[in-house]
Parts: structure tokens; sequence; C-alpha cells
């Protein structure tokens, strides 16, 4: 940490020094937001609160805690790593929050998010008509493993298969499972989407995926914060969409004969309908609009990909 900060933090005494000390760091920096956090109040309240391992939801009952010199050195110094290297908070506190859910995440994942985790929140409704219906899930491109996390919360009855092409995505997904005590419920296979034998003769009832989909373009103008995840896990090719060609064809082999795909393309749509025009696709509401988010059934893949899926 730069001398004149390690001197400004001396004179820190409680939480709400350093909160203050930490936006005034962050609105000067001008970070980029966009993992997590709205502005640089709740930047600050969660970086500093969770550096303590205190709830942030109580920060009324803490703001004024004095700390102990050591305390305040290290937070000191996970702030001027977040406006100097521009190193998103979840990756210094090796913890993201999804719908209420904590999950651990480093350098080798995505930071946990993606607007299906409010779609599982409410059990796929009134597509899943019944979550105890739903005996299998897979979460394709899982990552941390976070949506499989969720998946098999909300499908209580499904076996959950999390599927990455990283085997460093895949230790940090194990961490995941293992804090939620899903071992016995959730199988994790590396595999470039169903390349891998076991996966090639399998179906499940319900397909989610968060995949690549950032441009090629859209990499070179990214925030130094979305720099420090892994490009792996971000760009696909000129129109985003080199992951999504190979999955949706492949995806309508793999399920059952109600069985459901859902996939997050971001700003991709006008791209995707570029693709396959007459694909009967639904796109979902999410809290950030109704074109990021589209399910197709089982039954609408296999009749559009069946007789011309080597062109599509």
């Amino acid at each position: 940490m730069p001398q004149n900060s390690i001197e400004a933090a001396s004179s820190l005494h409680t939480i709400r020094d350093l909160v203050r000390w930490a936006m005034t760091r962050m609105e000067d920096s001008r970070i980029s937001l966009g993992h997590g956090t709205n502005d640089t109040w709740e930047e600050a309240t969660f970086l500093v609160l969770r550096a303590l391992k205190l709830p942030f939801d109580k920060l009324d009952a803490f703001f004024d805690a004095n700390l102990t010199e050591e305390e305040v050195r290290r937070i000191a110094c996970l702030i001027e790593e977040r406006v100097t290297e521009h190193v998103p908070v979840p990756y210094l506190l090796h913890e993201a929050w999804l719908v209420g859910h904590r999950f651990y995440c480093d350098e080798n994942v995505l930071i946990p998010r993606s607007f299906i985790a409010e779609l599982l929140e409410e059990h796929l409704q009134p597509w899943v008509q019944d979550p105890l219906e739903i005996g299998s899930a897979l979460d394709m491109c899982t990552g941390s493993g976070c949506l499989a996390v969720l998946l098999a919360e909300a499908f209580s009855n499904a076996r959950v298969t999390g599927v990455d092409i990283s085997p460093s995505a895949l230790e940090v997904a194990r961490v995941n499972r293992s804090d939620y005590g899903l071992e016995d419920r959730m199988e994790l296979v590396l595999s470039d989407l169903f390349d891998m034998p076991e996966l090639k003769s399998r179906r499940w009832d319900l397909i989610i995926s968060n995949p690549p989909y950032v441009t090629t373009a859209s990499m070179e103008s990214l925030p130094d914060e979305y720099r420090h995840e892994p490009t792996l896990a971000l760009e696909a090719g000129g129109d985003g969409m080199d992951v999504v060609r190979r999955l949706l064809p492949e995806a309508s082999r793999h399920l059952t004969n109600n069985g459901l795909l859902v996939v997050e393309v971001g700003d991709g749509r006008e791209a995707l309908e570029a693709i396959w025009p007459d694909l009967p696709l639904t796109w979902l509401t999410v809290s950030a609009g109704d074109n990021l988010v589209f399910l197709a059934t089982a039954r609408d893949l296999r009749e559009y990909f069946g007789p011309h899926e080597a062109t599509a």
C-alpha cells in the first residue's frame, strides 16, 4: 500500500471512518461497479463489513465500533487494492452473494451473477408447474457452481450436474458444493459442452446455461474490473454466439421429452435471432428486462434442429 495511504489509514478508528474513507477513494478513482453493488456506498459497506466477517445488513449495529490497528491496516490495504488495481471486491474477499446465497469465488471463475438465479428463486414457474417433477437438471458452463447449487435448492428431487471446460473452475465449484452439503446430489464434470463420453447418451429434464456471450469487440472495451475475470468465461467470438451456436443443437438431443432449456445471452438476442430466425423461443422477464434470458422446449428444439442441424 502506498505510504500516503498508510499514513491516512493510521488515523482511522471505526467502521464509519473506514467506510467514509473507502467511498472517497472509490469516487476519486472512478472504479467500475457491476459485481453485486450499485454504488460506492454499497461497495464500501460490503467490503468493510465482510472483511470483518460482519453481516452487511446490520450496519447500524456496528457502524461506530472501534477497530484494532491491524484490522484498520488490513482493510485499508484491501481498499487500496480495489481502487488502484481495480480488483473486484468479491475476488478480494473470496466471497460473492447471489439471491441471498454466499458463494466462494476467485479469479478462476466469473464472479457469481446471472439473471437465471432470479428465475430459479421462482422455481421457473409457470413453465415448471410442479418443482418436484424435475428429477434431473444440468448447469452447462457452471463456473463457480452457483447456479447448480440454486438448481438443487429449487428442485429438491433433482440430481444436478454441473459441467465446465475449466478444471480450475470446477475446483471452485467443488468448494461451493461442499459448503452447501450437496456432494450426494451434485456431480461436476469436466467437458467441452457435451463432448465427454459420460455425457453423450444422457438426458435431463432441465438444462440451464449462462455461457460466454461477450463479443470480441466488447472485450476490448471492458472496464479493468472485468479483465480480472477469466477470458474463457466471457469471450464468444465476433457476435458473442460461438458457444450458443453449439449449445442449442446439442441440447436438443440431451433433453427429456418434456424438457426445458433456459439460456442467458445478455445483449445477444439480435445475434441469436439472426442465426436461427424461425426458432421458437420464449424470452423471460427478469429484473433487467425481457431480452436477456430465453426458454426453449425440447419439442421445439428437436423439430427445428432435426432436419437441418448440420447447417444451423
